[in-house]
């Protein structure tokens, strides 16, 4: 049976982190909700706190290219200390999975993603008012 979540709920109650970890080791169902419920919410949370998608979409291609240990030293891989946290939280799930290319890249595609929905929504917003 398929649970309906708002997207309030999605935006506060939802661990993103651990379905960034469960997504990125197991593939089937873990690795569906981490593309979709794990990626809505990541970006309701991102948006709570004005991350837009350029910083994410700069992390994602960040990630591709150096890994899960480079973006980690990012002294700041977004602007402000409450949306580094936040970041840094995705960050460490993904890299406790340990270092892998593979993993790596599909993180960096999830960030994309997270990013992506982040601009779809503001696109529409717009289309509104």
């Amino acid at each position: 049976m398929t649970t309906i979540r708002l997207d309030a709920e999605l935006m506060t109650g939802y661990d993103v982190e651990a379905a960034i970890t469960r997504g990125l080791l197991i593939t089937g169902v873990p690795r569906r909700v981490l593309f979709s419920e794990a990626a809505i919410a990541a970006s309701y949370q991102a948006e709570a706190l004005l991350i837009g998608p350029y910083p994410l979409g700069f992390l994602a291609r960040y990630v591709r290219a150096g890994g899960f240990t480079a973006a980690l030293d990012l002294p700041e891989p977004v602007i402000g200390p409450e949306a580094t946290e936040l970041v840094r939280g995705w960050l460490r799930a993904a890299a406790a999975t340990g270092a892998d290319l593979q993993r790596e890249v599909l993180f960096a595609r999830w960030l994309a993603s997270v990013a992506l929905l982040i601009t779809l929504r503001r696109r529409v917003r717009e289309e509104w008012n």
